[in-house]
C-alpha cells in the first residue's frame, strides 16, 4: 500500500515509476563448486648460473629507487618493496603470493589445466612478477609497461631467473593492439591497471581485442551498489600510480559487469574467495577478480 501511494504521488508530479529489469546474460557461475587444484607460485625464484654473483644482483637492485614487488631468490637473496607511500597493504610481501593462490588456479583451469605452450599477455607488467611466474609454468609470455624503468626491472628479473620464454616491451596501454604485440593471446592478464585509467570501457574493449580465449581481470572497485564510475585525480608519484597525471575512474562491481556485457565477452564470473588468507581489500570486496571468456 505504501509503495502504491508513493507511486501515485510521483505520478501526480509528472513522474512515472518503472521496474528496471536485471539482465543476467553473459554472467555465469564458476565452472565447478569443487575446490580447484592448488597452484603455488615458484617462490623463492630460481637463480640462473649465468645471473652473476649475489653482489652483482644486489648492486642491480640498488640502482632503482622504487620496487613495487618484494623479491626472494634461491640462495637467501631477498629484496623488499620500496614505495614513496608506504603502508601495511602496499608493503606486505605476502600480498602478491596470496593473490596468486587466489586466482591462478582458475586461470590455469580455464586454460585447459596447464599454461604450457599457451601465449600469455601481461598488461602493465610492472617489474614482471606475473610474467615470470607464467613463464615458469611453461607459457610463452609478453609483458609490457609504459615506464621504461619498470621494463629495465623486468629484464633484470628475467636475467636473474634465466627464463627465456618471456619478452618485455615499453608500450603505453592505449597503444596496445595485436599488431603491436604480435597477434592474439590465449590468456590475457589485466591486473591492477583498470583503476589507473580514465576510460575503463575502452580499456576493457582493448583488453578483449587481445584475447582469443581467457581474460583475468583483477581490479579495485568503488563500493557503490549502483553502476557508477568514481572519478579522481592521480599523479605519478609512486611506482604503483598511473603513468601520467590525470583523471582515473574507479568502477563499481555493477559497472564492471555492465561494461563486460557491452564489450561482448562470451561469459564471466567473479572468482570466489576460497580462503580467509587474503589481503583485506579482497575480504571486504573492495577488490575483485573476474575470469572472463572472450
Amino acid at each position: 500500500m505504501i509503495r502504491d501511494a508513493v507511486r501515485r504521488s510521483l505520478q501526480r508530479l509528472g513522474y512515472e515509476v518503472r521496474r528496471v529489469p536485471r539482465h543476467k546474460s553473459g554472467v555465469s557461475a564458476p565452472p565447478t563448486t569443487e575446490p580447484l587444484p592448488a597452484i603455488e607460485p615458484r617462490w623463492p625464484l630460481p637463480v640462473s648460473p649465468e645471473a652473476g654473483d649475489p653482489t652483482w644482483i644486489r648492486e642491480q637492485f640498488a640502482r632503482f629507487e622504487l620496487w613495487h614487488y618484494a623479491y626472494k631468490f634461491e640462495g637467501g637473496l631477498e629484496f623488499a618493496m620500496r614505495h614513496r607511500h608506504s603502508g601495511p597493504r602496499t608493503d606486505d610481501p605476502q600480498r602478491v603470493l596470496q593473490r596468486f593462490r587466489h586466482f591462478m588456479p582458475s586461470v590455469v583451469h580455464a586454460a585447459g589445466g596447464s599454461l604450457a605452450g599457451k601465449r600469455v599477455l601481461d598488461i602493465a607488467c610492472n617489474s614482471g612478477f606475473w610474467s615470470v611466474q607464467c613463464a615458469l609454468l611453461g607459457a610463452e609470455v609478453v609483458g609490457f609497461d609504459a615506464r621504461p624503468e619498470l621494463i629495465e626491472q623486468a629484464n633484470l628479473i628475467k636475467k636473474i631467473t634465466g627464463v627465456g620464454n618471456v619478452e618485455f616491451k615499453v608500450l603505453d596501454f592505449w597503444d596496445m593492439s595485436p599488431g603491436a604485440l604480435g597477434g592474439l593471446f590465449d590468456v590475457v592478464l589485466n591486473l591492477g591497471i583498470l583503476y589507473h585509467l580514465a576510460d575503463p570501457l575502452r580499456a576493457l574493449q582493448l583488453t578483449h581485442a587481445m584475447s582469443r580465449d581467457v581474460i583475468l581481470l583483477d581490479t579495485v572497485i568503488s563500493s557503490s551498489a549502483d553502476a557508477i564510475l568514481r572519478m579522481q585525480w592521480e599523479e605519478p608519484v609512486d611506482i604503483r600510480d598511473a603513468a601520467t597525471a590525470g583523471v582515473v575512474a574507479h568502477p563499481s562491481k555493477t559497472a564492471v559487469e555492465l561494461m563486460l556485457r557491452h564489450v561482448g565477452v562470451k561469459s564471466f564470473y567473479e572468482i570466489p574467495l576460497r580462503s580467509a588468507d587474503m589481503p583485506r581489500d579482497y575480504l571486504t570486496h573492495r577488490r575483485i577478480s573476474w575470469l572472463i571468456r572472450a
